[in-house]
């Protein structure tokens, strides 16, 4: 007799054997990263530097850091508003040859990782100036085009001393031309010189 308990239905025979269900010991395949998963610029860095502590040498720890490091791209640096973050995000770029970053060097290419750099810096530049998005581009600002109201605000509000005093003067030979105008002259209006500059830009 069998050392262990008889089946209740098989008696001291062995039940039949049943095929293992298919890939009961075989590892899940991990899926591709989420494309920007995380809700800022610092997130992410935090993320890879996750990714980088990790020493596991499998293609798809590589293949996953390499595919986050992918998801910063230049549309992505232009909506970040931290310039912490773009600090951290611009020394991960400078230091990916350095050997303790694995993943950014393997990722982009030297031409990317110059234009990625590029990138970060100019908006580091903008937010540091107080803006959130590019100057529009458009005519060169031109004082002697200035209508008096705006030229008496600008003069009173504006930020640059050396602005403030290029105003200063064109007020002064405004008052110079009414001056030699005559009281009865308007001199609301644009001097001839100023007539021809607009006829010339379409104005």
């Amino acid at each position: 007799m069998s050392f262990r308990q008889p089946d209740l239905f098989y008696g001291d025979r062995q039940p039949p054997r049943t095929l293992p269900p298919d890939r009961a010991y075989r590892r899940e395949e991990r899926g591709k990263a989420k494309a920007f998963a995380w809700e800022s610029m610092g997130a992410w860095v935090r993320h890879m530097h996750r990714l980088f502590a990790i020493e596991s040498p499998s293609s798809d720890h590589y293949a996953r850091t390499r595919e986050t490091a992918r998801c910063l791209t230049v549309e992505r640096i232009r909506e970040c508003r931290h310039d912490d973050d773009l600090a951290r995000c611009e020394t991960m770029l400078v230091e990916a040859r350095s050997g303790w970053l694995y993943g950014l060097d393997r990722a982009f290419s030297r031409g990317e990782r110059g234009a990625l750099l590029v990138e970060v810096r100019n908006r580091r530049h903008l937010l540091s100036l107080g803006r959130t998005a590019a100057k529009p581009k458009g005519p060169r600002f031109d004082v002697t085009l200035l209508p008096d109201a705006a030229l008496l605000r600008l003069i009173q509000t504006h930020d640059d001393p050396g602005m403030v005093v290029a105003l200063r003067v064109e007020r002064t030979r405004r008052q110079g031309r009414d001056n030699e105008n005559g009281a009865g002259t308007d001199s609301s209006g644009p001097d001839p010189v100023d007539r021809r500059i607009l006829r010339r830009n379409g104005g």
